[in-house]
Protein backbone atom coordinates (compact mmCIF):
# COMPACT_ATOMS: atom_id res chain seq x y z
CA UNK A 1 0.00 0.00 0.00
CA UNK A 2 1.23 3.56 -0.98
CA UNK A 3 0.42 6.85 0.76
CA UNK A 4 -1.62 8.87 -1.13
CA UNK A 5 -0.05 10.90 -3.49
CA UNK A 6 1.84 14.42 -3.08
CA UNK A 7 0.39 16.91 -5.26
CA UNK A 8 1.47 20.55 -5.07
CA UNK A 9 -1.75 21.83 -6.57
CA UNK A 10 -3.93 20.46 -3.16
CA UNK A 11 -5.39 23.46 -1.99
CA UNK A 12 -4.51 24.95 0.86
CA UNK A 13 -6.69 24.05 3.97
CA UNK A 14 -8.85 27.03 5.06
CA UNK A 15 -9.04 28.25 8.79
CA UNK A 16 -12.10 27.13 10.09
CA UNK A 17 -11.99 28.52 13.89
CA UNK A 18 -10.46 27.98 17.22
CA UNK A 19 -10.25 25.18 19.50
CA UNK A 20 -14.33 24.65 20.11
CA UNK A 21 -14.04 20.85 20.73
CA UNK A 22 -11.03 21.32 23.66
CA UNK A 23 -12.95 24.42 25.27
CA UNK A 24 -16.47 24.01 24.47
CA UNK A 25 -17.08 27.05 22.89
CA UNK A 26 -17.06 28.26 19.74
CA UNK A 27 -15.33 30.81 17.79
CA UNK A 28 -18.59 33.27 18.26
CA UNK A 29 -18.60 32.93 21.61
CA UNK A 30 -15.28 34.64 22.14
CA UNK A 31 -14.78 38.16 21.52
CA UNK A 32 -13.48 39.23 17.96
CA UNK A 33 -9.66 41.00 18.10
CA UNK A 34 -8.39 42.71 15.93
CA UNK A 35 -5.61 40.32 16.16
CA UNK A 36 -7.25 37.30 15.77
CA UNK A 37 -5.43 34.00 14.72
CA UNK A 38 -8.14 31.39 13.02
CA UNK A 39 -5.86 28.81 12.26
CA UNK A 40 -6.88 25.21 12.11
CA UNK A 41 -8.80 23.51 14.66
CA UNK A 42 -8.02 20.37 17.07
CA UNK A 43 -9.07 17.96 14.66
CA UNK A 44 -6.23 15.89 13.68
CA UNK A 45 -4.20 14.37 16.16
CA UNK A 46 -5.04 10.41 14.79
CA UNK A 47 -1.78 10.15 12.27
CA UNK A 48 -1.99 6.35 10.73
CA UNK A 49 0.63 4.56 9.03
CA UNK A 50 1.41 6.35 5.43
CA UNK A 51 -1.43 8.82 6.01
CA UNK A 52 -2.55 12.15 5.33
CA UNK A 53 -5.36 14.77 6.68
CA UNK A 54 -7.13 15.69 3.12
CA UNK A 55 -8.34 18.86 4.52
CA UNK A 56 -10.02 21.44 1.54
CA UNK A 57 -9.03 24.80 0.94
CA UNK A 58 -12.31 27.02 1.11
CA UNK A 59 -12.23 30.80 -0.22
CA UNK A 60 -9.77 33.32 0.22
CA UNK A 61 -8.23 35.44 2.78
CA UNK A 62 -8.12 38.82 3.25
CA UNK A 63 -5.47 41.27 2.53
CA UNK A 64 -2.22 41.34 4.82
CA UNK A 65 -2.30 37.78 5.86
CA UNK A 66 0.08 34.74 5.50
CA UNK A 67 -0.81 31.31 5.53
CA UNK A 68 1.27 29.37 8.46
CA UNK A 69 1.16 25.33 9.54
CA UNK A 70 2.77 23.85 12.59
CA UNK A 71 4.83 20.99 13.13
CA UNK A 72 5.15 19.40 16.47
CA UNK A 73 8.86 17.23 16.25
CA UNK A 74 9.64 17.74 19.86
CA UNK A 75 10.60 14.91 22.56
CA UNK A 76 9.10 16.08 25.58
CA UNK A 77 5.41 17.10 24.76
CA UNK A 78 3.94 14.14 23.50
CA UNK A 79 0.52 16.63 22.51
CA UNK A 80 0.73 20.12 23.11
CA UNK A 81 -0.83 23.61 22.33
CA UNK A 82 0.02 26.13 20.12
CA UNK A 83 -0.54 29.64 20.14
CA UNK A 84 0.04 32.92 17.91
CA UNK A 85 -0.04 36.02 20.08
CA UNK A 86 -2.70 36.00 22.93
CA UNK A 87 -4.55 33.25 20.92
CA UNK A 88 -4.63 29.40 21.14
CA UNK A 89 -4.62 28.34 17.80
CA UNK A 90 -3.92 24.59 17.92
CA UNK A 91 -5.01 22.60 21.08
CA UNK A 92 -3.18 18.79 21.62
CA UNK A 93 -1.08 18.55 18.45
CA UNK A 94 0.44 15.04 18.94
CA UNK A 95 4.46 14.69 18.46
CA UNK A 96 6.45 12.26 16.43
CA UNK A 97 5.43 14.66 13.68
CA UNK A 98 2.03 15.64 13.38
CA UNK A 99 1.11 19.07 11.23
CA UNK A 100 -2.00 21.41 11.36
CA UNK A 101 -3.79 22.06 8.01
CA UNK A 102 -2.66 25.83 7.05
CA UNK A 103 -4.16 28.90 8.52
CA UNK A 104 -4.34 32.58 7.99
CA UNK A 105 -2.44 35.34 10.36
CA UNK A 106 -1.65 38.65 9.82
CA UNK A 107 1.31 39.34 8.46
CA UNK A 108 4.09 40.72 10.08
CA UNK A 109 6.07 39.64 13.17
CA UNK A 110 3.85 37.29 15.44
CA UNK A 111 4.74 35.62 18.51
CA UNK A 112 4.08 32.10 18.53
CA UNK A 113 4.51 29.79 22.05
CA UNK A 114 4.15 26.17 22.72
CA UNK A 115 2.16 25.00 25.95
CA UNK A 116 2.27 21.78 27.37
CA UNK A 117 -1.41 20.76 26.65
CA UNK A 118 -3.83 22.67 29.19
CA UNK A 119 -1.13 24.26 30.14
CA UNK A 120 -1.33 28.25 30.39
CA UNK A 121 2.31 28.62 30.69
CA UNK A 122 4.80 28.42 27.60
CA UNK A 123 8.08 26.30 27.32
CA UNK A 124 8.89 27.60 24.42
CA UNK A 125 8.17 31.07 22.73
CA UNK A 126 9.66 33.20 19.89
CA UNK A 127 9.13 36.28 17.40
CA UNK A 128 9.03 35.57 13.62
CA UNK A 129 8.18 38.26 10.48
CA UNK A 130 5.85 36.43 8.16
CA UNK A 131 5.82 38.43 4.82
CA UNK A 132 2.62 38.91 3.69
CA UNK A 133 1.26 36.24 0.81
CA UNK A 134 3.96 33.85 2.46
CA UNK A 135 3.59 30.17 3.07
CA UNK A 136 5.66 29.04 6.32
CA UNK A 137 5.96 25.97 7.78
CA UNK A 138 6.67 26.32 11.80
CA UNK A 139 8.53 23.39 12.78
CA UNK A 140 8.74 23.02 16.61
CA UNK A 141 11.10 20.19 17.61
CA UNK A 142 14.56 19.74 20.81
CA UNK A 143 13.79 18.48 23.84
CA UNK A 144 14.22 19.98 27.34
CA UNK A 145 17.68 18.51 27.35
CA UNK A 146 18.79 20.29 24.25
CA UNK A 147 16.67 23.25 24.13
CA UNK A 148 13.38 23.86 22.29
CA UNK A 149 13.24 25.55 19.42
CA UNK A 150 11.28 26.41 16.07
CA UNK A 151 12.28 25.77 12.61
CA UNK A 152 10.69 28.47 9.85
CA UNK A 153 10.68 26.21 6.48
CA UNK A 154 9.76 29.47 4.04
CA UNK A 155 7.67 27.97 1.19
CA UNK A 156 8.94 30.05 -1.82
CA UNK A 157 10.94 27.38 -3.71
CA UNK A 158 10.37 27.22 -7.29
CA UNK A 159 7.91 24.57 -8.73
CA UNK A 160 10.26 21.32 -9.72
CA UNK A 161 10.26 20.94 -13.37
CA UNK A 162 7.61 18.54 -14.98
CA UNK A 163 8.10 14.93 -14.39
CA UNK A 164 10.43 15.98 -11.22
CA UNK A 165 9.83 16.49 -7.57
CA UNK A 166 12.45 18.32 -5.38
CA UNK A 167 13.66 17.13 -1.94
CA UNK A 168 15.68 18.26 0.79
CA UNK A 169 15.65 16.51 4.41
CA UNK A 170 16.04 18.55 8.21
CA UNK A 171 17.37 16.59 10.78
CA UNK A 172 15.89 17.51 13.95
CA UNK A 173 16.30 14.27 16.37
CA UNK A 174 18.05 15.23 18.99
CA UNK A 175 19.15 11.63 19.74
CA UNK A 176 20.19 11.00 16.38
CA UNK A 177 24.19 12.63 15.03
CA UNK A 178 25.05 12.12 11.15
CA UNK A 179 22.96 10.17 9.05
CA UNK A 180 22.58 9.19 5.28
CA UNK A 181 19.22 9.75 3.56
CA UNK A 182 17.77 6.97 0.78
CA UNK A 183 14.74 7.24 -1.42
CA UNK A 184 14.86 4.68 -3.41
CA UNK A 185 13.13 2.16 -6.02
CA UNK A 186 15.23 -1.09 -4.50
CA UNK A 187 14.70 -3.28 -1.68
CA UNK A 188 18.73 -3.73 -1.10
CA UNK A 189 21.07 -0.63 -0.52
CA UNK A 190 23.96 -2.38 -1.28
CA UNK A 191 26.10 -0.38 -4.35
CA UNK A 192 23.72 2.31 -3.69
CA UNK A 193 25.30 6.19 -2.36
CA UNK A 194 23.04 7.96 -0.32
CA UNK A 195 20.65 10.37 -1.51
CA UNK A 196 21.02 13.11 0.61
CA UNK A 197 23.46 13.43 3.86
CA UNK A 198 23.34 15.21 7.30
CA UNK A 199 26.40 15.80 9.41
CA UNK A 200 24.91 17.07 12.27
CA UNK A 201 21.55 16.99 14.51
CA UNK A 202 19.44 20.67 13.36
CA UNK A 203 21.43 20.57 9.75
CA UNK A 204 19.19 21.36 6.85
CA UNK A 205 20.20 19.75 3.34
CA UNK A 206 19.93 21.61 -0.07
CA UNK A 207 17.41 20.33 -2.77
CA UNK A 208 18.00 17.03 -5.10
CA UNK A 209 15.62 16.62 -7.74
CA UNK A 210 14.24 13.32 -8.57
CA UNK A 211 11.56 11.29 -10.77
CA UNK A 212 8.01 12.08 -9.64
CA UNK A 213 6.88 8.02 -8.35
CA UNK A 214 6.82 6.44 -5.31
CA UNK A 215 10.05 5.44 -3.24
CA UNK A 216 10.93 3.48 0.08
CA UNK A 217 12.39 5.72 2.08
CA UNK A 218 15.33 4.89 4.31
CA UNK A 219 17.38 6.08 6.73
CA UNK A 220 20.70 4.78 8.27
CA UNK A 221 23.58 6.37 10.62
CA UNK A 222 26.48 8.04 8.42
CA UNK A 223 28.51 5.49 6.63
CA UNK A 224 27.09 2.62 7.73
CA UNK A 225 24.52 1.00 5.84
CA UNK A 226 23.68 -1.97 7.91
CA UNK A 227 22.44 0.24 10.70
CA UNK A 228 19.35 1.57 9.22
CA UNK A 229 17.58 3.70 11.48
CA UNK A 230 14.22 4.33 9.61
CA UNK A 231 12.24 2.29 6.89
CA UNK A 232 9.06 3.14 5.55
CA UNK A 233 8.21 0.21 3.27
CA UNK A 234 4.51 1.64 2.24
CA UNK A 235 5.84 3.61 -0.36
CA UNK A 236 5.86 7.76 -0.82
CA UNK A 237 4.23 8.98 -3.57
CA UNK A 238 5.28 12.33 -5.20
CA UNK A 239 3.96 14.20 -7.84
CA UNK A 240 5.39 16.14 -10.41
CA UNK A 241 6.60 19.69 -9.63
CA UNK A 242 6.40 19.09 -5.89
CA UNK A 243 8.51 20.21 -3.95
CA UNK A 244 8.98 18.69 -0.69
CA UNK A 245 10.98 19.00 2.96
CA UNK A 246 11.43 15.85 5.39
CA UNK A 247 11.39 16.64 8.37
CA UNK A 248 12.95 13.68 11.18
CA UNK A 249 11.88 13.74 14.08
CA UNK A 250 11.67 11.84 17.36
CA UNK A 251 8.67 9.63 17.39
CA UNK A 252 6.19 9.21 20.34
CA UNK A 253 8.03 6.62 21.83
CA UNK A 254 11.26 4.64 21.70
CA UNK A 255 14.69 6.34 19.74
CA UNK A 256 14.06 5.46 16.27
CA UNK A 257 12.57 8.67 14.21
CA UNK A 258 9.55 9.20 12.19
CA UNK A 259 9.55 11.44 9.18
CA UNK A 260 7.49 14.20 9.01
CA UNK A 261 6.55 14.84 5.21
CA UNK A 262 6.12 18.38 3.89
CA UNK A 263 4.86 19.65 0.75
CA UNK A 264 5.10 23.10 -0.44
CA UNK A 265 1.31 24.46 -0.16
CA UNK A 266 0.02 20.78 -0.07
CA UNK A 267 -1.25 18.75 3.17
CA UNK A 268 1.38 17.15 5.34
CA UNK A 269 1.93 13.73 6.24
CA UNK A 270 3.78 11.30 8.48
CA UNK A 271 6.40 8.38 7.39
CA UNK A 272 5.65 6.00 10.44
CA UNK A 273 9.10 3.93 11.08
CA UNK A 274 8.27 0.38 10.40
CA UNK A 275 11.25 -0.26 12.47
CA UNK A 276 10.52 -1.11 16.11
Amino acid sequence: MTTPPIDRNTPLSCAIGEVASRTGSSPADAPASPRRRTLLASIAGVWGLGSGLALTGCGGSSADTASLRIVNGTSDYATADFWVGSDLVYAGLANGGAATGYGSAESGTLQISLHPAGSSTAKLTASHDFATDSSTTVLAYGSLATSLTFRYFDESNAAASSGSFKVRVFQGSPSLGALDVYITNTSSLSGLSPTLSLSAYAELSSFVTLSSGTYRVRITSSGDQSAVLFDYTAGLSVSSTTVVTLAIVPRSSGSLPNIAVLPEGANALIMANVLA
